[in-house]
């Protein structure tokens, strides 16, 4: 135990470095951009180290200490004198409003619970239900959406029953938690690792400004999100549930707080929403009531009760006749395109300066739509090339990794909703341009011409004869379609092994 939890001291340590030079290059490359587009010196200044709270979060020290360091947690778990340093905490934004509350454990805590985790779920994962996805290390997202739509494609009448939990980590009670660590038919343990799992349980946690003074609250309810010792709890707290599901009619998938139960009677479906009720009532986990759609039917006409054309999961349609793109992504996507499409072509012209120098916008040579059309590129394709989607396309030359947005979708069974989005992303673009030759016009004197739909696609808007760069850049426009056949085509010759899925956490 004591060298499982050096080694991960030190490959924590390391991820940290890693993404502190990831940072610090994606800092150096926005003053290079900011500079390149306004003509103006601004920017983070370079060579400034990460701060760090405290030393608690300075890899440097506990890379250094590593061994130290996991010998005297190891001693101290033993004796039961173990307690993680406080917790900072912060907060995200959540894929639907609203913030989600997390905890940035130090890198030895980390670490231990980590060790902690993986242990412990090893031992018991023949205990944990084969439906519940998230948690299994062999299993991911695709698993569980091609688990439910296999049920959806083989059951002619389908009722579905949907219930979401408030705010599920952080409304879990404590009690509840610590007779589940408790009961060894249950969770196969330790008396070292229970000790451990319920100071963790227990922790002290304070957001930066408090942390800085020393004042700390206490967690009495709920688990610390953010922590690998909150998904092994969290999927805890709804085995119960998920025994109580198995042992009904039809089929249920569960992703973490996500659950979906299907079947093929209505009554069946009133006692699936009894155990739902049953479980929150017998564990103290509170219903979202107004977000829990309840017992509908599936099918494409209106019934006698209430009825949905889709079951909406984990960023999928499922539909009678497959799988579409469902509404809410949709909107997320646009969202974080048109953030994109305003960033580059529209905010630094409008709010800081132009760089006459660096774009001759009047010759069709715009760097910053060159720029958005690479951003978009990436986020769709995942660093992929336009000539490497295409050569998958035209001549089946299999890509050594199928990644980005539409490497998720490449479960998808229909296209309409991409096809919109083709046609949106085009039109937003060039709705942006011509404000965008509508500023430089009236702001910096530079005449321009907004290219055409065909031009902003084929990628013609740009005249190569200006062009004095070594390599051609992929000019045209990526495709939402042109990126989910490629990604379509990898999963049904060569499935999904190389596929890669989102991570744990991601708005789907």
């Amino acid at each position: 135990m004591q060298k499982a939890i050096k080694n991960e001291i030190k490959r924590l340590s390391d991820r940290i470095f890693a993404r502190e030079k990831f940072r610090s290059n994606k800092e150096d490359e926005y003053r290079e951009k900011f500079t390149r587009r306004t003509g103006r010196k601004f920017g983070l200044k370079p060579g400034v180290p990460p701060g760090y709270i405290t030393r608690d979060f300075d890899p440097k020290y506990y890379k250094r200490n590593a061994n130290f360091l996991a010998k005297t947690i190891w001693y101290k778990a033993q004796n039961f004198e173990y307690k993680p340093k406080p917790a900072l905490n912060f907060e995200i934004a959540k894929p639907g409003g609203g913030k989600r509350s997390l905890m940035a454990f130090s890198i030895p805590d980390t670490a231990f619970a980590n060790v902690l985790m993986r242990r412990i779920r090893e031992r018991n994962l023949k205990k944990f239900s084969p439906h519940s996805f998230a948690y299994h290390p062999h299993n991911d997202i695709f698993d569980a959406i091609l688990d439910l739509r296999g049920y959806i494609a083989t059951t002619p009448k389908i009722y579905t029953v949907q219930i979401d939990f408030k705010d599920y980590f952080d409304s879990i009670p404590s009690s509840y938690l610590l007779n589940l660590i408790d009961d060894r038919e249950i969770l196969s343990t330790t008396p070292v690792e229970r000790g451990a799992l319920k100071q963790f349980l227990f922790h002290q946690f304070a957001k930066r400004r408090q942390y800085e003074k020393g004042k700390f609250s206490r967690r009495t309810r709920g688990t610390p999100q953010g922590s690998s010792i909150s998904l092994l709890l969290a999927n805890l707290a709804n085995h119960a549930l998920d025994t109580a599901l198995e042992k009904r009619p039809g089929k249920f998938v569960r992703f973490a707080d996500d659950v979906t139960a299907l079947c093929d009677r209505y009554d069946d479906a009133v006692d699936i929403e009894r155990e739902f009720a049953r479980h929150c009532e017998l564990s103290g986990i509170r219903m979202n009531v107004a977000k829990s759609p309840g017992i509908s039917l599936l099918a494409d006409k209106q019934a006698e009760i209430r009825t949905e054309k889709s079951v909406k999961y984990l960023g999928y349609s499922f539909r009678e006749n497959g799988l579409h793109l469902s509404d809410s992504t949709v909107d997320r996507i646009k969202s974080k395109i048109s953030r994109l499409i305003s960033l580059y072509l529209i905010k630094y012209i409008r709010d800081v300066s132009f760089n006459k120098s660096r774009s001759s916008v009047s010759d069709g040579y715009d760097w910053d739509l060159l720029g958005l059309i690479t951003e978009i590129r990436n986020y769709l394709y995942g660093g992929l090339k336009e000539s490497q989607i295409r050569a998958m396309l035209v001549d089946g030359k299999k890509l050594s990794k199928m990644r980005g947005l539409m490497s998720f979708y490449a479960l998808l069974d229909h296209k309409d909703a991409l096809q919109e989005l083709d046609g949106w992303l085009v039109q937003s673009i060039k709705r942006a341009l011509k404000v965008r030759n509508k500023i430089l016009k009236n702001k910096y004197g530079c005449y321009t011409v907004t290219p055409s739909r065909s031009k902003i696609i084929d990628g013609s808007w740009l005249n190569l004869g200006n062009w004095d760069g070594n390599e051609y850049p992929e000019v045209n426009l990526p495709s939402f379609v042109r990126g989910w056949r490629a990604a379509r085509r990898y999963y049904l010759i060569y499935g999904l092994k190389d596929v890669e899925p989102p991570k744990y956490g991601y708005g789907y």
